[in-house]
């Protein structure tokens, strides 16, 4: 039984936790033995966490203390694999791995478009680090083709030592949790549109150009509910009231169960500037609900293929965002074709290509 070691920050909620997850359950289920090793080991996602899977709290304060026990740990149990996610966790597990001095496979991965999300002089010194350290894994996963053309470009590594594998969705648990009852009104009045959206409220997400592009709509009768909070919920808030549209936008949080408003949506959009992959549109069509994303970098157009399952349109570029979303809303895409495309995602069906990866057999 091949053993594979998972190196991330915490079980905290976040996409890299989810997917951290994911891929634990999809392991476990494949045969592998499989430890999670936390800088900390908190977090509500922990709960969630296979039994059989080994939890090991590395117990460091921060991400950069946490390479000492992490080169303990792999001189002591030499797993097989070391698998470690986003940049900062990279870089750690690379200086770990080459303090250990052991024969454990290093695959890290790769989940934001590096040069595009560096937006802060941190980030930018951040990544100047990962180029010149990252050449030392024995193997890159991207989760996208945009992200690793950005890689390419900036790392001196051969095609041969990038792989793309698209996150793995648990398409299942989005289903199960889709037909819980929704109560909240819009949804439950057949003669409203309703827009939906989700994520940190931080520029990143595009919303300001959501709300513009909503107040455009032709649909008297069109409410938008945007999911989540962050830093920009009261500059939202305003904008929506300095737009008009006040009384048509529903600011409701974090809530637990977000698949039960994307089934009942018309229509999801995604506004971002940049992804890495973009987990939250395969979610909403796994619950069939129909999709509208900026062609950002990276992941969209992979997932929708260039359109195919859902429009495409310009980062920040408001008025066609707007008539998508009015296109969608007038002619939406069959459910079943939507959920088809997710199950593309699903974690049985993406950790057939991690095994291939994670075990060094061939290239996909």
């Amino acid at each position: 039984m091949e053993r594979v070691s998972i190196y991330l920050t915490s079980m905290k909620v976040g996409g890299a936790q989810r997917i951290a997850l994911n891929l634990c359950t999809g392991l476990v289920k494949k045969g592998f033995s499989v430890d999670l090793l936390l800088v900390e080991a908190t977090g509500v996602l922990i709960e969630e966490v296979p039994e059989e899977v080994t939890i090991v709290d590395l117990d460091a304060s921060r991400l950069a203390t946490s390479t000492v026990s992490l080169c303990q740990y792999l001189r002591k149990e030499t797993p097989d694999v070391l698998y470690s996610m986003m940049i900062e966790v990279n870089i750690a597990a690379i200086v770990a791995h080459q303090f250990a001095g052991v024969d454990t496979r290093l695959v890290i991965s790769e989940h934001n478009t590096p040069t595009v999300s560096a937006e802060r002089l941190k980030d930018q010194l951040v990544l100047h680090l990962a180029t010149l350290v990252y050449p030392r894994a024995d193997h890159i996963v991207t989760v996208s083709q945009g992200v690793r053309d950005d890689l390419l470009d900036i790392v001196d590594i051969t095609d041969e030592k990038i792989t793309v594998i698209h996150n793995p969705i648990d398409v299942e648990r989005i289903r199960e949790q889709a037909v819980e009852t929704m109560e909240h009104e819009w949804f439950m009045d057949p003669s409203i549109s309703v827009v939906m959206s989700a994520g940190r409220h931080a520029p990143q997400k595009g919303f300001d150009t959501l709300l513009h592009a909503f107040s455009r709509l032709e649909h008297s009768n069109a409410r938008l509910v945007l999911l989540g909070e962050g830093n920009e919920t009261e500059s939202l808030r305003t904008l929506a009231m300095e737009l008009g549209i006040k009384d048509q936008v529903d600011f409701p949080g974090f809530v637990d169960n977000p698949f039960k408003y994307m089934a009942n949506a018309d229509v999801f959009v995604l506004s971002s500037w940049y992804e890495g992959f973009g987990n939250v549109l395969i979610e909403a069509m796994a619950t069939g609900c129909p999709v509208v994303s900026t062609d950002c970098p990276s992941g969209p157009n992979e997932i929708l293929e260039g359109g195919k399952y859902g429009p495409l349109v310009r980062v920040k570029d408001d008025t066609a965002l707007s008539h998508a979303i009015e296109d969608v809303l007038t002619n939406p895409m069959d459910e079943s074709v939507l959920a088809s495309r997710a199950d593309d995602f699903s974690i049985d069906t993406i950790i057939k290509k991690y095994e291939t990866v994670l075990l060094g057999t061939n290239s996909l």
